[in-house]
């Protein structure tokens, strides 16, 4: 009752007034709700809403740009590094056709790919990746013999037509691998972060989906569905196949299709419908391992790393463009037609290298024979123009290939038929024993195994089973050691000795010193190494001899402020500039707090720390009439836009007078033509050069056991009008202890071939 009194008083309110009063301002308060709402939309948020409309009706869509081409120097232009979509090829074994015939053909294919025209030790490369093995007995490079390899492993893989290992989950929380360690499902694999399955071993895939999906955040029933047994439909054949084999294998594709048009071919007899090619972006290196430091690499994520390609990153890299284009009310692009384009610079600049491609791989060639030869852990060789700076070639060894970075990470088991000696034949390369408690996991021929590096006193353990990186040094070739290893170059330093006193203006070549064998310094004596330095001879003698007493002299004369002020002069504290990455340099401090032992040591080579460039930059100060060029590995850039920057010579300082350069040519002259350095000496051809060996530095002390050395050879040609400067450093020959007799022949047979390279004549000719 008391609710119908409330509907009457309700009515009789509203009868009061007449209909259309109710309705006018009805109306009134609707249009000014519009008003205010309008006023919102216009004014108060007019940016937000622009936005919006903007992003609704406005389509932006970047275009990937490619990264830009590297080039060997311009005389050659050879393309050294591009961008290129590669294929990887695969196949699906439960499509229908010629089994036989296809596996023929993937046979042909993966021979092509791997061995047809290439060297034994490239083909033996590529036939353990794609084995998967580690040793390939008594192998060879006959063609028979390798496809019926290939051809083996084609079946093998054919025959495995069921899914059987599958990644469940990665980066998952320890305490939810503990538990479900703890449930002890036999089909299901942890290592420390990962969990796997085999779908052929589980039965009731939602049965286990519903212990662990809670446990590592996925829904059951999409746990289930991976967890399901199934066919493989992609078994991978050959990854990265070259460009040719890409064009033949889809010509071949598009040959059986219409064969099966024109009625030639049968479906059943047909092997198209089995093949996979899955188009890739990739960073292609056709020279492979030809100055894989100079280069450097491009990483899964289109970053550069270490060289070129790490210091010229950003602009190798270009930048993308954004298209704007319409949408309408679905979202779906309606008009293609470019409205904007904002910030485009385009695709990646291009650069042009001053490294002759032809002389490099040459090089490169002599110095790993070299380094094999005297069984040396490594050798670096430079050669520049000593004119103009540029740098015609930085060679490394052992090197890597560029199209496969994560190779330097593989592993080999120490062979003590190979390492007789392994106390010394392993000396300083990175050498690895089991140790299950303190090790680190890595895999090795399919299994887990745990390692830590060796310590020195393990070498000679026989009984300890090792591992080695196939490369001796792993991700450490990685590194340019031409200009990121610093060390101390021994002998070749008294070149500049020499042309720092000479420089003075207090001595002549001919000028006389008492040699009396060896010099005492507070506690410790330096002697020479060649019994031709005891008497009374020139300073010219001493020079081509290599007396470290000769040497001590002169710098006895001109002093520690002298010393100081030239090895500033000719770049040993400085970097030297060049466009690459890693460079690095060793400080001189203040002469005031040298001792006299320093002055002494740094006179013949030891104490001074220099890279290899450094001290071809040096040499070329000697060699050019006595000025500083800055080392230059770079000739130009093009940008996408046509600008190009041209790198110029750099001339930066006198070093010495034009006369002290001409004076120090003609004694190391006399040094490979009669003297210690005669092993780089090229019958009818002038050489300037000198030898050097320097000990290396362990716990504070030097070594003094085999390989314990770098031996070094610094030398210009033709010394008339010198067209190379050349710095080799072979580092812990065991045949040989002295830089004379190991880097002095990798010298000579460098210049030999640049001699004929060049075109310069033999006097004797």
């Amino acid at each position: 009752m008391k609710q119908k009194g409330y509907l009457d008083m309700m009515i009789s309110w509203f009868d009061r007034y007449p209909r259309h009063y109710y309705v006018f301002w009805f109306f009134l308060l609707f249009c000014f709700f519009i008003i205010v709402k309008v006023f919102s939309y216009t004014v108060v948020n007019h940016d937000f809403y622009e936005k919006l409309a903007y992003n609704q009706q406005v389509g932006e869509v970047k275009l990937p740009v490619s990264r830009g081409t590297l080039f060997s120097s311009t005389s050659s232009g050879t393309v050294i590094g591009t961008s290129v979509n590669l294929y990887d090829l695969a196949i699906d074994p439960t499509m229908e056709g010629d089994e036989d015939k296809l596996r023929i053909f993937l046979t042909d294919t993966v021979y092509k790919q791997l061995c047809y025209l290439q060297s034994q030790k490239i083909c033996y490369n590529g036939m353990l990746k794609f084995l998967k093995v580690i040793d390939i007995p008594e192998f060879t490079t006959e063609e028979a013999y390798v496809k019926q390899l290939i051809d083996t492993e084609i079946r093998a893989r054919l025959t495995k037509r069921k899914v059987e290992w599958v990644l469940v989950a990665s980066e998952v929380a320890p305490e939810s691998l503990a538990t479900i360690s703890q449930m002890w499902i036999i089909w299901i694999y942890i290592d420390d972060i990962h969990i796997y399955a085999n779908p052929e071993e589980i039965n009731a895939p939602e049965i286990v989906a519903a212990k662990i999906a809670p446990l590592i955040w996925v829904l059951e029933k999409d746990l289930a569905y991976g967890l399901r047994q199934r066919d493989r439909r992609y078994i991978p054949i050959v990854n990265k196949l070259s460009i040719t084999n890409s064009e033949e294998i889809q010509t071949y594709i598009q040959e059986e299709k219409d064969a099966i048009k024109k009625w030639i071919l049968r479906e059943e007899d047909a092997i198209y419908p089995y093949l996979i090619l899955s188009s890739n972006p990739h960073r292609l290196y056709p020279e492979k391992d030809i100055a894989s430091q100079v280069i450097g690499f491009v990483d899964s994520d289109g970053e550069g790393h270490y060289g070129v390609e790490g210091y010229f990153n950003s602009i190798l890299k270009g930048k993308n463009s954004e298209i704007l284009s319409k949408k309408d009310i679905m979202g779906r692009i309606i008009d293609p037609i470019r409205l904007e384009e904002e910030g485009a610079l385009g695709e990646g600049a291009d650069i042009y290298l001053t490294i002759d491609r032809t002389v490099q791989k040459k090089v490169e060639e002599i110095l790993a024979a070299g380094v094999e030869q005297y069984k040396a852990n490594k050798g670096t060789v430079v050669i520049m123009n000593p004119k103009t700076g540029k740098v015609i070639a930085m060679a490394n060894y052992p090197s890597y290939d560029l199209n496969y970075p994560g190779d330097v990470y593989e592993l080999e088991k120490v062979n003590y038929g190979k390492y007789p000696n392994p106390e010394t034949d392993l000396l300083w390369k990175v050498v690895f024993v089991e140790d299950s408690e303190n090790g680190e996991a890595y895999y090795y021929n399919g299994k887990e195994i745990f390692l830590r590096q060796a310590e020195r006193e393990e070498y000679a353990d026989y009984a300890l089973v090792k591992y080695k990186y196939k490369n001796d040094f792993g991700a450490g070739v990685y590194k340019n050691d031409a200009i990121s290893s610093l060390y101390e170059p021994g002998s070749i330093m008294k070149a500049i000795t020499v042309a720092i006193w000479l420089d003075s203006e207090e001595i002549t070549p001919y000028s006389m010193y008492n040699d009396q064998w060896k010099v005492t310094i507070d506690n410790f004596t330096i002697s020479n190494v060649s019994e031709k330095c005891i008497g009374y001879h020139s300073f010219a003698h001493a020079l081509n001899y290599s007396c470290n007493v000769g040497m001590i002299r002169i710098a006895q004369r001109y002093g520690s402020a002298i010393a100081y002020e030239y090895l500033n002069r000719f770049g040993f504290s400085d970097l030297t500039g060049i466009s690459l990455d890693g460079e690095v340099r060793s400080s001189i401090e203040n002469y005031e707090k040298w001792s006299k032992a320093k002055l002494y040591t740094s006179s013949y080579g030891l104490w001074v720390s220099v890279t290899p460039l450094q001290m071809a930059a040096a040499y070329s100060v000697l060699a050019n009439g006595g000025v500083y060029v800055k080392p230059k590995i770079v000739d130009k850039v093009v940008y996408s836009n046509g600008k190009t920057v041209q790198y110029k010579p750099e001339i930066s300082h006198r070093v010495v007078r034009p006369e002290t350069s001409r004076l120090i040519t003609s004694m190391l002259v006399d040094s490979v033509e009669s003297g210690v350095a005669q092993n780089g000496r090229v019958p009818g051809f002038t050489i300037a050069g000198k030898t050097g060996t320097s000990q290396i530095a362990y716990k504070g002390k030097y070594e003094t056991w085999l390989a314990s050395t770098i031996g070094s050879f610094a030398g210009y040609a033709p010394a008339e009008d010198p067209q190379f400067v050349m710095i080799v450093k072979i580092e812990r020959p065991r045949l040989n202890e002295f830089g004379g007799a190991t880097s002095a022949f990798v010298f000579r047979d460098i210049a030999k071939y640049l001699f004929d390279y060049y075109g310069i004549p033999s006097k004797d000719s």
